[in-house]
Formats: C-alpha cells, sequence, structure tokens
C-alpha cells in the first residue's frame, strides 16, 4: 500500500508522462506498458491531479485491445473520491466537455509525437477527452480549483520540431494571475535531449511556476527561470540506452512547499548495459553474474561489442533475459522483438525525403507535414488541394 509523503492540507499533483500504451504489442512485452501505468495511477490516488505529458499511446492509431485496456486503467481516477473541479478554460471551451469532467480525479493531458494526427483528423487522447477520461490541451489550458486554490495548466502537444518555436511563439503563453501556474510540452528541448531543430530552453516563456517537459525518458529534476522543471521520464523501457538503467516511475509535486518525490515503479523490468571488449566466455560470465539472482520479470540486457557466438549466446541465456546486442561496427543485432533504438522508421525517412524536394521547390515549410501525413491517411485529393497553386498563394499573402 502506498503512503502519501505530503500532509492532507495541499494540493498534491502526480506528474506523469510517455505511457507508450501498445509499445510491444505481439511480444512478451506487451502487458508492460499497462502494468507500469496501474502502478503509476494506483500510487497516484491520494493526488488533487494528474498532468500527462505526452504519449500516453505508442501509435497514431491504437488497436481496439489497446485503447479498451487504456480506458479500462483511467477509469480508477474518474471513479476517485476528489474535490478538484473545473473553473474554467482558456483558449479552451469547457461548456463542451462532459459532465464525467467534474468527477474524480481530473487528468489533464497533452498529446505527444507518437499520437500526432494530420490536421482535421482525431488523435487518441482527442478521443479520451471526447469519452470523458481526461481534459485534452493543445496551444490552450484549464484552471482547476480545490479548497480555494486554483491551478492553471497550460499545455502544448507535441508538434513537428521545426516548428515548435514558431507555434510556441503565435500561442504565446501566460502565467494566470491568481493561480499556480503550469506549463506542460512534449518537444525536444535543449539541453534535455539531443534531436534536430532543438527549441531552446531559453525559448519558454518566464514566470510559470512549474514547468513539466515529456518527450524525454530518463527522469529528471532542473530549474528554469527561478521555477521547477520535472521530467516524469518514460513508464516503460522502450530505448535501451545507457541512461535506460534507471528507475522508472512519475513525480508527485506539493504546489505550496514546491516539494518533488520522485515515485519509483516495482514493476518495471531490470534493465543492464554492458559494454564488452572480451572474450565470449569472458562476456558469459558476466551475463551469468547479472543474472544470478531471480528477477520477477526478464531483465533487459543490452550488450555494446563484439560477440563471436551470437546464436550460441542467444540459445543459451534467451530463456532468462531479453538480449539485443550492438557491435562495434554500429550494426544492431536485435534478439528480441520491441526494443526500439534510434533509429529512422520508414515514414520518418519518407517524410524527410518530401521534406527535402517540396523544399526545392520552393514551398512553405509547415505544409511539408501535413501533405506527407495526408498521404500516409489515404487522402490525396486533400493533398492535392493543399498544394494547390490557389492554396500556396493565399499562404503568402
Amino acid at each position: 500500500m502506498f503512503v502519501s509523503i505530503f500532509s492532507r492540507d495541499t494540493m498534491k499533483l502526480a506528474i506523469i508522462s510517455d505511457f507508450h500504451l501498445g509499445y510491444g504489442s505481439g511480444s512478451e512485452l506487451a502487458s508492460d506498458p499497462f502494468e507500469a501505468l496501474g502502478e503509476a495511477l494506483d500510487k497516484a490516488m491520494g493526488c488533487d491531479l494528474i498532468l500527462v505529458a505526452g504519449d500516453l499511446f505508442d501509435s497514431r492509431t491504437p488497436s481496439t485491445e489497446t485503447l479498451t485496456r487504456g480506458m479500462e486503467l483511467l477509469i480508477k481516477p474518474l471513479a476517485a473520491e476528489n474535490g478538484t473541479r473545473l473553473v474554467r478554460g482558456i483558449g479552451k471551451n469547457v461548456e463542451e466537455l462532459t459532465p464525467l469532467h467534474q468527477q474524480g480525479i481530473p487528468v489533464v493531458a497533452i498529446h505527444g509525437t507518437h499520437e500526432r494526427r494530420v490536421r482535421g483528423l482525431i488523435n487518441p487522447v482527442q478521443a479520451l477527452e471526447k469519452a470523458g477520461f481526461l481534459i485534452y490541451l493543445h496551444c490552450n489550458g484549464v484552471i482547476l480549483e480545490k479548497a480555494g486554490e486554483q491551478v492553471c495548466i497550460q499545455g502544448m502537444s507535441g508538434v513537428p520540431e521545426q516548428f515548435s518555436g514558431a507555434v510556441l511563439q503565435r500561442w504565446n503563453p501566460r502565467p494566470q494571475r491568481g493561480c499556480f501556474s503550469i506549463m506542460m510540452l512534449h518537444q525536444s528541448i535543449s539541453p534535455f535531449i539531443y534531436a534536430e531543430h532543438l527549441l531552446p530552453l531559453e525559448r519558454l516563456p518566464k514566470g510559470f511556476d512549474l514547468y513539466v517537459l515529456g518527450h524525454v525518458h530518463e527522469s529528471k529534476k532542473s530549474s528554469y527561470s527561478g521555477s521547477p522543471l520535472l521530467i516524469p521520464g518514460s513508464l516503460t523501457t522502450t530505448q535501451l540506452t545507457r541512461e535506460a538503467v534507471a528507475p522508472k516511475g512519475f513525480w508527485i509535486f506539493d504546489t505550496k512547499s514546491g516539494d518533488a518525490a520522485f515515485i519509483p515503479l516495482e514493476v518495471q523490468r531490470r534493465v543492464y548495459y554492458l559494454e564488452h571488449q572480451g572474450s565470449q566466455e569472458r562476456l558469459e560470465a558476466e551475463l551469468e553474474s547479472l543474472l544470478e539472482h531471480p528477477h520477477k520479470k526478464k531483465p533487459l540486457i543490452r550488450v555494446r561489442g563484439m560477440v563471436p557466438d551470437l546464436p550460441g549466446l542467444n540459445s543459451r541465456f534467451g530463456d532468462r533475459t531479453i538480449l539485443s546486442v550492438r557491435h562495434e561496427t554500429g550494426e544492431e543485432k536485435p534478439q528480441a522483438v520491441g526494443i526500439r533504438e534510434h533509429t529512422i522508421s520508414v515514414q520518418e525517412l519518407g517524410r524527410k525525403l518530401l521534406r527535402q524536394n517540396l523544399g526545392e521547390a520552393g514551398l512553405e515549410q509547415e505544409i511539408y507535414e501535413g501533405v506527407f501525413d495526408l498521404l500516409v491517411h489515404g487522402k490525396p485529393e486533400e493533398a492535392l488541394r493543399l498544394l494547390s497553386p490557389e492554396r500556396q498563394h493565399k499562404q503568402g499573402e
């Protein structure tokens, strides 16, 4: 049984991110995201508000089974006793929300990069809002109140990295007077992640009481503009990096004291990262040492180095661990389904090539993502209209 570390006379926020429900589907990792979210929600039941910083799902179009299991878990906060109530929206019409949004522990969420869909198509986080499970934000906000204290959450969902600065500038959020003001994003922000088109931390508006950042899979506690900045990290391991060995969990934040407590999960798989330069026998001895003590779940082990007898290694340890081997040449030798590394997907490659070709044609950059997504979703007529001379003329006006 989880015991709250905070007194009952304060407003507590559970800050969770990157569930990736549906990750590992069809493999022995398939239940990991659901078990992790279940434990996180159980431990968040004593909180007054739950914030979710994107990537609830691992896919833009999750399967019916994934959606169903996700909704079964999200019933927990909806059915809980709680006095936090929605007061009003900021650039959001809260009158369109259902009566369910005034029940239980409010869940306020943004979508992430995995859920982003072309404009006009409902993403799965929006679908959960329409069903009454959460409040969805994108370049808008809501104010909630409990026992006279008001909290304002303003969120920007995941957008293509090359547009993030422009979208943030157009949105231009500001802290709300009389509220504990929170800004929540799901973006690649320097210095917390390394990628193309990074949004510098200094570009974020100042003056908020708390900043929450999703997308980064390792939990971190930092600060910006004199206020705390919390990164929950992912609830389940999807990338076998050196940093992935750190515990998975979420933050509980006290709005009055500013204290933040990291709550680790017990159901997580243990992750090991081995730098190997010796013989096959030495590597096998290292693996035996790691697996000497029992694990509740098969651990994930990443081996970086030369492995002369990879089939033999997998044959000997495959029933006790999930192995992933990266040779010194950089060639990846995955030994299990579902361990995603920093590689470019077919869709990402297609989007990059299309962006380059359209760029050479002198078209507006913001059209690139829209055209590609319309084609992916089988909407060639709408893609052609987006590329029509008349549309281009309007864009330039």
